[in-house]
């Protein structure tokens, strides 16, 4: 394998440095992993998600985690705002998603959460 050179191009459509996350927090039934239809319902919730995120081309679905009384979606791209905008109509129509939390986390500052 040769080293890289400054020639070389980046892969990356962006800079690890440049990506902002937003967290979707889905708070579950007890303080372990919620229940079999909390999980699906929160999975079903990232798959609509990771479709509008990917139309509208304003970042990727990182994939979902489950544990301690919380489901959580993670989200990346350039602008965790237009990240939000686009995920925010879809959050109020669902039944979960109304009840979750949503954190937005750019670099090493502290984690935003969006109100609503």
């Amino acid at each position: 394998m040769r080293a890289m050179t400054e020639d070389d191009e980046i892969d990356d459509d962006f800079l690890a440095s440049d990506e902002q996350d937003v967290v979707v927090y889905c708070r579950l039934s007890n303080h372990s992993m919620g229940t079999n239809q909390e999980r699906t319902s929160i999975v079903e919730l990232g798959d609509r998600l990771e479709e509008a995120i990917e139309a509208a081309g304003v970042g990727e679905y990182d994939g979902d985690d489950f544990g301690c009384g919380e489901g959580r979606l993670f989200f990346a791209g350039k602008d965790a705002e237009k990240i939000v905008a686009v995920i925010g109509p879809i959050l109020r129509r669902h039944p979960v998603g109304r009840t979750a939390t949503v954190k937005i986390q750019r670099g090493n500052d502290e984690p935003e959460t969006v109100k609503f």
